[in-house]
């Protein structure tokens, strides 16, 4: 190197002091040669220190940028496994606490339908409001796992908007009435204004809003208002405004509000129950329709919530009507003589289920494991199947598959699921392995013989729904129909 720069400086000497100044001398390298053996050197040293400084940065920096990838790595890798971790335990706590609520609110249900004095009665409607609350914070919890974890779906289908809202008045409407408020519900729209959208997650949103104001409402009025307008990409936008007389909130209350688990007043003295993910999970929710959750409020003269989502128009020529479960009839449904085969390794949870249905005529055989069940199955005829899921000795799911690849004739009967199972994607894997049905527990008579009827087509032994002939004669019709059954005539 050093040689090389020696080199070049003789050359430029030359070419300077021979061909550009031209003084006339004889051109002498030693002053040349000399001050470059005194500078090449250090200077070549300093590049090359230079350059190792360099590249041990260069190497230092790859080193960290490995190490940060690894801490990534771990981190999401923790951050997964953490996940993971939580879906599972609140799919085991859901599993465990719907398991006893079912047995109480089961033991409710029963008890209502029997004659009973009104204090008595009195406290198995508390006992019922009790579960039912307990019921709704459950799902709160895990609707807001399912929002975090993403796997909260939004099924959007042709159902009457109008309809929706009614649905949520009615609900509310006694509970309004009771603290001496006014609830009204007003609107444009008609019954026959069908639009694409997701009338559960819209109940939901509504119904949490309403909720809040009844329950913040002391007097006054309480007015709900629907309307729509064109949004963007040719879909509507719905706005429906909740306002009410309640007692307000401050700017320091309103920036908290949607977090959740947070409080309008979180004191120890506060009067107002709640989780604080109701509004969250419906904040959530009308953002993944397209939407939002706005608020405006002044301490003491009430607050007014907008609700705003995007719907698409009806799909279908003649949209189904939407279904009110409220407004179903809940009558006896007679199962006079069918033959129904229980498992579940719960007795309590058996217990409840024979309470249900015996009295509508079934016939009911135990069994306490998916093994069972087999050996009961191929020991005489049933016409049903209510099946649980998690059994010792061997599960729903095994116990389905070895139903359906069976070659006995009744490996096509049908099974319905009985279940704590009650997270998102639950009733399609359930569905996916061969079950017909699905009902989650804690189990609702009426949603339980719905399932029923659903997938039998038809109640099997003369099953049928209620008749005007007197209570007397169709307990007698029973009678005989289970006495035909049992002795196989």
């Amino acid at each position: 190197m050093s040689l090389l720069i020696m080199i070049a400086a003789i050359a430029l000497d030359y070419v300077f002091s021979q061909h550009v100044f031209k003084d006339g001398v004889a051109y002498d390298a030693t002053m040349v040669v000399l001050i470059t053996l005194l500078v090449a050197p250090p200077f070549i040293f300093y590049l090359i220190r230079q350059n190792a400084k360099v590249q041990a940065a260069q190497a230092l920096l790859a080193e960290e940028r490995s190490r940060r990838l690894v801490e990534v790595e771990a981190a999401r890798d923790a951050a997964e496994a953490a996940t993971r971790a939580k879906s599972e335990f609140l799919a085991n706590m859901s599993h465990e606490i719907r398991t006893p609520l079912n047995g109480i609110l089961g033991m409710a249900q029963a008890l209502e339908s029997r004659q009973l004095d009104e204090a008595t009665r009195n406290m198995v409607s508390i006992i019922s409001e009790s579960g039912g609350t307990l019921m709704a914070i459950l799902n709160d919890v895990l609707d807001l796992s399912k929002i975090e974890a993403g796997r909260l779906d939004v099924s959007a289908t042709d159902t009457g908007l109008l309809q929706t809202l009614q649905q949520v008045d009615r609900l509310f409407q006694t509970a309004a009435r009771e603290k001496g408020v006014t609830l009204t519900l007003s609107s444009d729209l008609t019954p026959s204004q069908h639009f694409h959208y997701d009338p559960v997650r819209v109940r939901q949103c509504v119904s949490n809003l309403v909720s809040n104001a009844v329950k913040f409402t002391r007097v006054g009025r309480i007015d709900v208002h629907a309307a729509v307008t064109p949004g963007r990409d040719g879909r509507s936008c719905v706005t429906i405004t909740v306002t009410d007389t309640g007692i307000g909130m401050d700017q320091q209350a309103l920036v908290r509000l949607f977090e959740a688990f947070a409080q309008a007043d979180a004191s120890t003295t506060r009067q107002f129950g709640g989780t604080g993910l109701g509004l969250t999970i419906s904040r959530k929710l009308a953002r993944l329709m397209g939407g939002d959750i706005v608020v405006r409020s002044t301490p003491g003269r009430g607050s007014v919530f907008t609700l705003t989502f995007l719907a698409d128009a009806a799909q279908s020529a003649k949209p189904e009507p939407a279904t009110d479960p409220e407004a179903v009839p809940r009558g006896v449904v007679r199962l006079r003589g069918a033959r129904v085969l229980l498992t579940d390794d719960n007795a309590v949870n058996r217990q409840v289920v024979r309470l249900f249905l015996q009295p509508q005529g079934a016939l009911l055989t135990e069994a306490a494991n998916g093994q069972e069940a087999l050996d009961r199955l191929a020991a005489k005829p049933f016409d049903l199947v209510l099946l649980d899921v998690h059994m010792p000795v061997m599960d729903g799911v095994e116990a389905i598959r070895r139903i359906r690849a069976s070659a006995e004739p009744w490996r096509d009967i049908p099974v319905i699921a009985l279940t704590a199972d009650a997270m998102s994607g639950d009733r399609e894997r359930l569905i996916g392995v061969g079950m017909s049905g699905y009902v989650s527990k804690p189990i609702d008579q009426g949603d339980l013989l719905s399932v029923i009827g659903r997938v039998l087509g038809h109640m099997p032994g003369g099953a049928s729904a209620p008749t005007p002939h007197a209570q007397g004669e169709g307990a007698f019709d029973d009678l005989l129909a289970d006495l035909d059954r049992i002795t196989g005539s």
